[in-house]
């Protein structure tokens, strides 16, 4: 597995940790972000079940929409909940380098 899918698999660990601690996110806000998780994670089994050699990634059906979901939340999270908003950053910045 390449070093950067590893990477990322921590960050959406993070980022799983972060959310399940997050008691004041209204429910909207919480399944966007579930949502956005759960792509990312079937992305990552695809990838560690098709092709785990080669350290590309397949995207998700509609990668920009998934970023932008994560953007958003980074962006409305940035005052009330700044760790979180970092975590989703790194997982944003992470996938940009993967080529997602």
């Amino acid at each position: 597995m390449s070093e950067h899918i590893e990477k990322l698999r921590k960050v959406v660990g993070e980022l799983e940790d972060e959310l399940h601690g997050l008691t004041d996110v209204d429910q909207q806000a919480r399944e966007v972000l579930q949502e956005a998780l759960h792509e990312i994670q079937i992305v990552l089994q695809r990838q560690q079940t098709d092709s785990p050699a080669t350290g590309e990634l397949a995207a998700p059906a509609d990668p920009e929409s998934v970023l932008d979901q994560l953007r958003e939340s980074a962006y409305e999270f940035e005052g009330s909940h700044p760790t979180f908003s970092g975590v989703l950053m790194r997982l944003i910045d992470g996938l940009g380098q993967m080529g997602i």
